[in-house]
């Protein structure tokens, strides 16, 4: 069985990731933090290795970077705005015949490998998982089929999207499981044990 593992990542470009950190931390901290959040994120995926992954850049896929092409293929994410671009993504995957299909982002220091693989190992018995953050919004999404609707009208980025993620679930009379609630790193306030790798850049 074919199992895909999609992860979206932005371009590490100066003032263009973690905007609202950089607000008050500044551009230079906030890339160091997402860089440091794509590092962590390929430590955990590198060793899964019955699973094919997949690293969707947002801007472009560089002729080089850091994930191994040994282990990692590169797509672009494409649509008009994340939930399309998720939905396509999924579309994709499911296109090319995989059975289990998991999408994470790497804004969470406290995502583990066990997490993804027990994402993968509880739709065994569940139509979707999902990984809520604290700010409600979730940093994991998989399914077994595509189901466009579940992304269809909705605004990301708010306090309302992992609700009303769960109430399209429900409408549509599936189940899912829910992974252990994350922070993940959008404001200065989330940083915690993170907080010492800011060295002050006046």
């Amino acid at each position: 069985m074919r199992n895909a593992l999609l992860i979206f990542i932005k371009n590490p470009a100066l003032g263009k990731v973690k905007t609202r950190l950089a607000k008050t931390v500044g551009d230079y901290n906030a890339l160091k933090i997402y860089q440091f959040l794509l590092d962590r994120t390929m430590e955990i995926t590198y060793e899964l290795d019955k699973l094919e992954k997949f690293v969707y850049y947002n801007e472009f896929v560089p002729t080089k970077d850091e994930w191994p092409a040994s282990a990692y293929q590169k797509a672009l994410q494409h649509g008009d705005g994340l939930g399309e671009k998720m939905s396509n993504a999924f579309k994709e995957a499911f296109d090319e015949d995989f059975k289990k299909v998991v999408l994470m982002q790497p804004d969470c220091p406290k995502m583990s490998d066990t997490m993804v693989e027990k994402a993968f190992k509880v739709l065994d018995t569940h139509d979707f998982v999902i990984g809520p953050t604290m700010d409600g919004g979730f940093y994991l999404v998989g399914m077994k089929q595509h189901h466009p609707q579940l992304f269809a009208n909705k605004t990301y980025s708010t306090a309302d999207i992992y609700n009303e993620t769960i109430a399209e679930i429900e409408k549509m009379g599936k189940t899912f499981f829910k992974l252990p609630a994350l922070v993940d790193v959008d404001m200065e306030e989330d940083l915690g044990a993170l907080r010492k790798m800011i060295k002050t850049e006046e």
